[in-house]
């Protein structure tokens, strides 16, 4: 084989082997928006949690926090952190409750949730940049 040939076969191999990588990440989509029994001001968001992957995943924790859509000057971006001790096994997803406190400012935004979800796989500790779309909140 030349080594033109060569260059242009390891190059194929290395875009494909991060093709793959990429998509075996955990993904997110918010399922549901529902009022909290506790304070019917703020809101729970039901959120699958898709695991991809080949090998299962034991999720620890979900550290978020909730872009707007429009940026108010001042207004910080709601954050926090839930705790996980759930195992998601190969291709298959699980549902998970995340608190959004809501305040006059989001009511009828479009809200990010972005953050990273640590998780153990093969042993080995990991954490997964993660985000999800979120319908305006009224």
């Amino acid at each position: 084989m030349s080594r033109s040939r060569l260059h242009v076969v390891t190059v194929a191999l290395v875009l494909a082997l991060a093709a793959c990588g990429a998509s075996r990440q955990p993904q997110l989509k918010v399922l549901s928006v529902e009022s909290a029994a506790a304070r019917p001001s703020d809101m729970i968001l039901f959120v699958e949690v898709v695991n991809p992957a080949g090998r299962p995943l034991e999720l620890q924790r979900l550290q978020y926090r909730f872009e707007r859509s429009a940026q108010v000057a001042g207004v910080e971006p709601v954050h926090g952190e839930v705790k996980l001790a759930r195992t998601v096994d190969a291709g298959a997803a699980i549902v998970v409750e995340v608190p959004l406190p809501i305040d006059d400012a989001m009511r009828g935004q479009e809200l990010t949730l972005a953050g990273r979800l640590y998780a153990t796989q093969d042993d080995l500790q990991r954490s997964f940049a993660v985000h999800a779309h979120v319908d305006a909140v009224q």
